[in-house]
């Protein structure tokens, strides 16, 4: 048998299918950086990696191997049914962890330039932010067994416009693909986090969130996810009296251009330290795309209501 025979032969469009899905996945839901967290018995050791490493990570874990032979004793025929088990399946093991939180002042927090791409232990002793991101990757690795993270202080390269703009336009869907979202709260009655405009995605985008406490103990003891959770319910009742935000969207929130009024109300009473970003952190609670472009002001908002009053045709545009 020829050499091209054979590999006609071995040819396999399931498992193409599956590494297809698994590549695309990598490529266009997962956030460009993340951070690998190891443990060295009690210490948690972390570093910087790209795409390529966590494709590689994968591969050597089998995970297409895995999924391909998952597939194949479900015997499905119909081809869509079948992509789609593998989307979810992909989804289900690329997991990773992402912290939600206020960013500490007087750069405290830890930045993309100093986090290390070889294991390392985190060096707590810099100051309040290492300890912070030490706290977020034991609770991502011990407790909800992510061995990959992401936090917005440490993993955007800031110097690299195209990587800040893709980082921006692609945060609700990196945040609803994650596996949780660790968010972590002060003691105060109302907390900052509530009244900032960034943090209304966060809200909103995850399937699964977290409320942990200054002290990272858990809000609601005995349970993975607080967002549609019955021992939660009453923490979830306070958020939407604090937020104006109805429970059936904290519970579950789709994205759209709909209930424009209702979606400006939400974030009216937020800010943000740069005037762009009121309208940036709009874009994917409106699933819309428009050029990011700092130092346009006010400009910026005009732009996403621009974009909104091409697809949303109802009187009440501005009604909020």
């Amino acid at each position: 048998m020829g050499a091209s025979a054979a590999a006609t032969n071995s040819h396999d469009p399931p498992k193409d299918l599956v590494e297809d899905v698994f590549n695309e996945h990598i490529t266009n839901e997962m956030p460009i950086h993340l951070l690998h967290i190891t443990k060295d018995g009690e210490k948690i050791k972390f570093q910087l990696v790209d795409k390529d490493f966590v494709r590689a990570y994968f591969k050597e874990k089998r995970v297409p191997d895995n999924i391909h032979a998952d597939l194949a004793e479900k015997m499905i025929i119909d081809e869509e049914e079948r992509e789609d088990c593998i989307r979810e399946c992909v989804k289900k093991e690329l997991k990773y962890a992402i912290l939600l939180h206020r960013w500490l002042p007087d750069n405290q927090e830890p930045p993309y330039f100093q986090i290390p791409n070889k294991p390392t232990e985190v060096p707590v002793d810099r100051g309040p932010g290492w300890k912070k991101l030490q706290h977020f990757c034991r609770t991502a690795k011990d407790v909800h067994n992510c061995g990959f993270a992401w936090s917005d202080t440490c993993c955007i390269d800031k110097s690299n416009n195209l990587e800040g703009d893709e980082s921006i336009r692609s945060m609700f869907r990196w945040y609803r693909n994650c596996h949780v979202c660790i968010a972590l709260l002060s003691e105060k009655a109302v907390d900052a986090w509530f009244e900032r405009g960034w943090t209304l995605q966060e809200l909103l985008a995850p399937l699964q969130i977290k409320f942990y406490g200054a002290n990272w103990k858990p809000l609601i003891q005995g349970s993975t996810n607080d967002r549609n959770n019955g021992d939660s319910e009453v923490i979830m009742e306070k958020i939407s009296t604090l937020t104006d935000i109805r429970m059936d969207d904290l519970e579950s929130f789709t994205p759209g251009i709909d209930r424009v009024p209702e979606k400006m109300a939400w974030v009216s009473g937020r800010r943000t330290t740069r005037i762009e970003d009121i309208a940036y952190c709009l874009i994917g609670i409106f699933d819309i795309g428009f050029m990011i472009a700092y130092g346009e002001g006010n400009r910026a908002f005009f732009r996403l209501m621009e974009e909104i009053i091409k697809r949303y045709d109802k009187w009440d545009v501005f009604l909020w």
